[in-house]
């Protein structure tokens, strides 16, 4: 398969999934749409120094002139894999929620290792490897996990009829 039409596929993939997800009526739609912006923001301003520093390069992406990195992952896939995370650590208690990161975290690096090898679109430089991906996708899940957590809390106290209200919708 050509590179663009992986790419291409990635992204349909991306894009029909991320509507399902955000969509889906487990939890807080709000949240959901929280966690996929936060997420967002997370891997521009770490993929932004990385980019530059030239130890990932995105040689075949959407629009080159306007980004240095792959859309595709930076605003489709990584956002989408943490809300999916979120989603299925919702209920679970902390240490299970921590430790299930792994499920979410381990294939998006073994997909992104395949492209670098077998593909144009991911290029490792200065001893950039698959180790620190699954390592900068690890934390900033964990990272935006605590951010949403910090979130929820900090709205229960300030609007704390938003508790009864969350409940009623989860039910």
């Amino acid at each position: 398969m050509k590179d663009r039409t992986i790419l291409n596929v990635l992204t349909l993939l991306g894009l029909g999934t991320t509507i399902f997800v955000l969509l889906r009526r487990k939890g807080d739609s709000k949240d959901w749409f929280l966690i996929f912006f936060i997420k967002t923001l997370v891997s521009t301003l770490i993929d932004g120094p990385v980019i530059k520093k030239k130890f990932v390069k995105y040689p075949i992406r959407y629009f080159p002139k306007l980004f240095d990195s792959n859309i595709t992952f930076l605003y489709v896939l990584f956002p989408l894999a943490c809300v999916v995370y979120n989603q299925f650590t919702y209920k679970m208690k902390p240490l299970l929620s921590i430790l299930s990161v792994f499920l979410f975290s381990a294939p998006i690096t073994l997909l992104e290792d395949w492209l670098e090898r077998h593909t144009n679109l991911v290029e490792y430089h200065k001893g950039w490897n698959s180790l620190y991906t699954f390592s900068v996708l690890t934390m900033t899940f964990w990272l935006v996990k605590s951010g949403i957590g910090l979130i929820r809390i900090l709205d229960m106290k300030i609007n704390p009829s938003s508790l009864s209200d969350a409940r009623s919708r989860i039910e």
